[in-house]
């Protein structure tokens, strides 16, 4: 059974290390996610459709001619499949993923491969690699696993629910975040959501009722927000971290929750293992 679990002292070395980073790189902004979400067009029937697609199809084209010189004859079609925004004190990006459609050598059948679009530096970029046995390309093994590790949105209550956010509930969290920094003149690593305080005894709320050996939270912890738009989906959630006291138990644990701004609703998926003395994320599939 797959294990995740919270250890703050690399919890602290990686803000550390990414805060580093941050400070001596150009990064994208929360200006420009608004400005990408504000040029997305929507038709009656909810078909999103973004910006400047014509000029990104050309980059895409090329990049698979380059990247796969000996395997793919052209590139057919281009389909746009997503977008998404990450943001944290430590953290921040966005970018496009599209699906081409290719004629590879020797193969009657067109294949399919998924690449990377970044508004920010314009470029393209892939990570899937072609297996010649089994004539398809393939996510690399390391950034398989990384997936494989990932919560399940759908069970949590943030993804492929009835009630979706609409493009302007984007904008207007992402303003939020902005209208914080300016309100208290923070810096980019002192983020937070400008309704945090809400959140957090909507947290507390959460723990208490649902966490039994729990007896008080200390500490709630904002960690990131993410965005992400498709033709079949939207949705938007915060992540938090609670530092609680456990009874019985001397040192404080961590435990990450879920905020779905649509149904303002908590949510997580980390369970208390006794034997390990510590939360873990355990997948339904990982108990079945």
């Amino acid at each position: 059974m797959m294990r995740f679990s919270i250890n703050p002292f690399f919890i602290s070395l990686f803000l550390l290390c990414a805060v580093e980073t941050f400070a001596q790189e150009q990064q994208v902004t929360i200006e420009d996610f608004i400005e990408e979400h504000e040029g997305f067009e929507e038709n009656e029937a909810g078909e999103i459709t973004p910006v400047n697609i014509k000029e990104i199809n050309k980059k895409i084209r090329f990049f698979v001619e380059e990247r796969y010189p000996e395997i793919v004859e052209y590139t057919r079609n281009i389909i746009w499949d997503s977008y998404k925004t990450f943001l944290s004190p430590s953290n921040i990006y966005h970018y496009h993923t599209f699906i081409a459609q290719v004629k590879v050598n020797d193969l009657e059948r067109l294949k399919y491969v998924e690449v990377v679009y970044n508004p920010f530096i314009k470029k393209v970029k892939g990570d899937f690699e072609w297996i010649p046995e089994d004539e398809e390309f393939y996510l690399i093994d390391e950034k398989e696993e990384k997936k494989d590790n990932t919560p399940d949105l759908i069970e949590l209550g943030v993804s492929n629910q009835e009630q979706k956010p609409v493009l302007e509930n984007f904008i207007t969290e992402h303003q939020g975040f902005l209208d914080v920094m300016e309100q208290k003149n923070l810096a980019d690593n002192e983020i937070v959501p400008i309704n945090v305080n809400e959140i957090n005894k909507s947290i507390r709320a959460f723990v208490k009722s649902t966490y039994s050996n729990v007896e008080y939270t200390r500490n709630i912890i904002w960690d990131s927000y993410t965005s992400f738009i498709s033709p079949f989906d939207k949705f938007h959630h915060h992540n938090f971290i609670a530092q609680v006291k456990v009874k019985d138990v001397k040192r404080l644990k961590y435990l990450e929750v879920f905020y779905n701004p649509k149904s303002q609703k908590v949510t997580s998926d980390f369970v208390w293992i006794e034997s390990d003395e510590e939360f873990y994320r355990v997948k339904k599939t990982d108990q079945e």
